[in-house]
């Protein structure tokens, strides 16, 4: 039992890594449109790693008479996947702040593009029951930050920024397992000239599991934006969600 509990929590342990894309989320472009970003990932006593993030905005459906969109991130690991792939989340376009802040719950359907096991797709009551047995909590907040405006160069382009300093935590706690929580603190640089409005994030992430930490320094830098014509057919759902799946065919 506590073997199986802890491929569970390997799993579920993926779910916080949204925390720090919900800030691309608010009122989201329309569909069609997409941003690319440079992200530099460093950790003690080892070379700064670069890679490359994709935001994008696809038509959706109605949900409840309301519009929704699909918002994917690509390329991302996601509940414990051994591959990164595009992950796309149906949600409303409209959202403010405080919606996008809870991105997962605010999610009618979660579909993970897995290259290799193929694509599923998580319905609402997928992502309560995990994030129910994990005990999963999050907190997220942006506010002011001194200087409140400062200018930005990126894409090879000037913008003005409103500075905002980012905070935010997840906890996992689930039975016969170590907690885990996960931190976030940093700063976002944002402007409504950008699709998805920030041009530059920079953060400190820290993860403590038992007596173990865990420390990693990361910036998004916007590289490029566009729109292109959507696809009759975004998102491919694949297959149901299940459990077992996730926990032996990762």
């Amino acid at each position: 039992m506590r073997h199986l509990a802890a491929l569970l929590l390997l799993a579920v342990s993926a779910v916080p890594a949204l925390a720090q894309w919900q800030v691309f989320a608010e009122k989201l472009p329309k569909p069609g449109t997409w941003a690319t970003y440079r992200m530099e990932t460093t950790k003690a006593g080892q070379p700064t790693t670069t890679s490359t993030v994709r935001f994008s905005v696809q038509p959706g459906r109605e949900v409840d008479g309301q519009p929704h969109v699909w918002f994917t991130v690509e390329p991302v690991m996601w509940l414990g996947s051994r591959e990164r792939a595009p992950l796309s989340l149906l949600v409303r376009p409209d959202m403010d702040r405080a919606l996008a802040s809870r991105l997962i719950e605010n999610a009618q359907e979660i579909v993970f593009s897995n290259p290799v096991k193929g694509a599923y797709h998580m319905t609402r009551e997928d992502i309560a029951w995990v994030s129910k047995w994990a005990n999963l909590t999050y907190a997220s907040e942006l506010s002011a930050d001194t200087p409140a405006q400062e200018t930005i160069e990126a894409s090879g382009k000037t913008f003005a920024c409103e500075r905002m300093k980012m905070l935010a935590s997840t906890v996992t706690d689930p039975p016969m397992v170590p907690k885990q929580t996960i931190e976030f603190k940093g700063t976002v640089w944002r402007s409504d000239a950008t699709p998805f409005g920030v041009v530059r994030a920079e953060w400190l992430e820290k993860t403590t599991k038992k007596d173990r930490n865990r420390e990693e320094t990361r910036r998004l830098t916007l590289l490029a934006s566009g729109w292109e014509t959507p696809p009759v057919e975004p998102v491919d759902r694949g297959r149901d969600f299940s459990v077992w799946r996730l926990i032996f065919g990762r």
